[in-house]
């Protein structure tokens, strides 16, 4: 406390309505309103010696909350390769219909989780911005529907194609249906429809 009263104050000024909802904070971290908010500064200029806005950061943070509630996991990629290589030869069916279960869970845990969102900006956010190893991601709205298309320069085949199946889970369990896909080393091309019923 002492630190903090010997430092110079100035005054600001910010609406009514976010002081109260600082207030609020505070009082529920226990600190005094004048620590609350210098901290919340000291971090917010922490952010900028990073070269990113905050509101970047925060974003960042709610994705890896979200991948990490999901069950997702950091791995090295040349494990993953090796592992997929071991099984692909032989399990190839039994790969594809465990990737693409997954992307059924991924898509209904995206729609319980954003449900007041548009899901499939969403899951283009996430794919373009985690650790799916994608230097590009497309979502277009087309005549008759939409388009995802996403690139990698370091995708096998294999880990392609299965990134595919995936992605098809996610589209089917969101309410769409794939009409036609391309596939090959490193590039998807997914279209796609809401389903008749």
């Amino acid at each position: 406390m002492a630190k903090s009263s010997s430092r110079e104050k100035k005054l600001i000024r910010v609406p009514s309505d976010i002081v109260a909802k600082l207030n609020e904070a505070a009082n529920k971290a226990g600190k005094s309103f004048y620590d609350y908010t210098s901290e919340l500064l000291e971090q917010a200029l922490r952010c900028n010696e990073f070269g990113r806005p905050l509101k970047e950061i925060m974003d960042f943070f709610e994705l890896m909350t979200l991948q990490r509630n999901a069950g997702l996991i950091i791995t090295f990629s040349d494990l993953l390769n090796y592992l997929i290589s071991l099984l692909y030869p032989k399990q190839e069916r039994e790969l594809h219909e465990k990737w693409y279960e997954a992307g059924v869970w991924y898509g209904t845990y995206l729609q319980v989780k954003f449900r007041n969102r548009n899901i499939l900006d969403v899951f283009a956010k996430i794919l373009s911005e985690s650790w799916w190893e994608l230097n590009e991601v497309n979502l277009a709205k087309e005549r008759e529907g939409f388009t995802l298309r996403c690139v990698s320069f370091t995708l096998s085949l294999e880990r392609t194609k299965l990134l595919t199946s995936f992605l098809e889970g996610v589209i089917n369990s969101i309410g769409y249906e794939v009409l036609e896909k391309d596939c090959i080393r490193g590039m998807i091309i997914l279209h796609f429809a809401e389903k008749r019923s």
